[in-house]
């Protein structure tokens, strides 16, 4: 391990942002004064490297304080952590939210993907660089995930606290007022706003969102929050992971795969511990499903991290979340500091003899950190890129040890599985749609049950004047064709 140290020293505020997040250096192996005792023995490596794990959020206090990662701060960081500063560099400029050069304390990040470049993305980075003065710098951004407000900016200042702010739909003087005082820019409208049908009682998954208050735990039990959990404990981990199965949840990121049979997988290994990571990191333009649930039901994904973690037989759960979505990094922090302090996180939820706690990390602008492996790597303080597979995270995951990995909106769902049961959280995700069965002259009307593009049921009409609610076993889409799915 190359630990060669430059000559560069921190300053005290970087030292500070460091220190905040570590606690003071205990030898001088850390960084501390040397003592005596430092001429006999070492102290602090092995532990240190522990704590590797440490590089990425280390790198977001240097650049939260300071507005840049500087050589002494990162060596400073890298003394701390036991961490190559070579390696650790490599971290440091694998993602875009970080600079290791000097940059001015704001930055406007405006997002230049598809949605805001259709938007007049271009339009706005232009007026912007040329009315802001040298204390302000504007950087193109990959997508924040305000697509539906298009264009985006985001505004962040470096200091104690970092202050951010949102300008969108963003004109040139929204984003100047934004990044002169993020602290006092208007609130970004509520998350509802993203979802038209807010408040609608045939939803599902975002049934809360526009309805609950966010930031209230006692709104969001008053909702039905919490019971999901309840019934888990009554099934056992077992059972929980049965219902999953007989709901066909499959995973929301994309690859379809069965969540009860990655959760399965992870339950049975011997080894331990297992791990449960929430993979919020979605990066694609025109995606934000995940960032409406977040802010706008936060303690859904508390509850159903802790029921996923339950069912898998984890005690430690980690939610990876986009650097760009600082609304929803303070809303699950709340969340999440909500539920340990009335015993929904901690060492004996519910009274019931399990302990779980959530660990919020943020991402720092990296696309790749979507692919699960990518994550986990950005996780363990490595550059967030790929790992080989097998392999796979449910044999040797987050570090080395079986994990699931899920996204928000999968996670979210068992919550209504546990809630409804299977039979009808199954059926509730079917559309209906009225047809004519043209198999002979009589005309039936007939309503056709589909879910993910498959007919799954067939059903008449009570009310229809020649069928009287029954289906001829002959007609296009007879009886036993159409009650027996697949």
């Amino acid at each position: 391990m190359d630990l060669h140290f430059g000559d560069s020293e921190p300053t005290d505020e970087e030292r500070a942002a460091v220190d905040a997040l570590l606690g003071p250096p205990e030898s001088s192996w850390e960084g501390a004064g040397r003592s005596d005792a430092d001429l006999r023995w070492a102290r602090g490596g092995r532990a240190a490297r522990d704590r590797r794990d440490l590089l990425l959020p280390g790198l977001h206090a240097i650049n939260d304080r300071i507005g840049w990662i500087s050589e002494g701060a990162l060596d400073y960081l890298c003394r701390r952590l036991t961490v190559p500063p070579a390696e650790a560099y490599g971290v440091a400029t694998f993602y875009a939210l970080f600079s290791v050069e000097p940059r001015p304390a704001t930055v406007l990040h405006v997002c230049t993907d598809l949605a805001c470049a259709a938007a007049g993305a271009d339009d706005l980075c232009a007026g912007g660089a040329e009315r802001l003065g040298s204390g302000v710098g504007v950087q193109r951004s990959p997508c924040l995930g305000l697509c539906a407000r298009a264009p985006a900016a985001l505004a962040i200042r470096a200091g104690d606290p970092v202050r951010t702010a949102v300008a969108a739909p963003a004109t040139v003087d929204g984003a100047l007022r934004a990044a002169d005082a993020p602290g006092s820019a208007p609130e970004e409208p509520p998350a509802a706003v993203a979802v038209p049908q807010a408040g609608q009682e045939d939803l599902v998954l975002l049934r809360r969102v526009g309805v609950v208050d966010p930031a209230s735990l006692d709104d969001y039990r008053a909702h039905g929050g919490y019971t999901a959990l309840r019934r888990a404990f009554a099934l056992g981990p077992a059972g929980v992971i049965r219902e999953v199965g007989d709901s066909g949840l499959v995973g929301r990121g994309g690859a379809a795969f069965p969540a009860s049979r990655k959760w399965q997988a992870t339950a049975s290994r011997p080894d331990h511990p297992h791990h449960l990571v929430c993979n919020a990191d979605e990066s694609e333009p025109g995606t934000f499903k995940d960032r409406v649930i977040m802010e706008g039901d936060p303690h859904a994904l508390v509850e159903a991290m802790t029921v996923a973690a339950y069912a898998i037989g984890a005690h430690r759960g980690f939610l990876y979340i986009r650097g760009e979505y600082p609304r929803a990094v303070q809303r699950m922090q709340h969340a999440v500091d909500q539920a340990r302090v009335r015993g929904l996180q901690g060492d004996d939820i519910l009274s019931q003899g399990y302990a779980f706690d959530i660990e919020i990390r943020r991402g720092a602008g990296a696309y790749i950190c979507g692919e699960e492996t990518a994550l986990f790597n950005s996780i363990e303080g490595y550059r967030g890129e790929p790992r080989s597979k097998p392999p796979f995270p449910v044999e040797k995951g987050l570090f080395g040890r079986p994990t699931v990995e899920n996204n928000v909106e999968t996670l979210v769902n068992v919550l209504p599985i546990l809630t409804m049961g299977a039979p009808a959280y199954d059926e509730s995700r079917q559309t209906q749609t009225a047809t004519v069965c043209a198999y002979c002259g009589v005309g039936c009307t007939l309503t056709l049950h589909v879910q993910d593009n498959e007919i799954v049921k067939v059903t008449s009409p009570h009310d229809n004047p020649v069928t009287h609610g029954n289906l001829c076993i002959k007609g296009r889409f007879g009886y036993q064709h159409v009650q027996n799915r697949g």
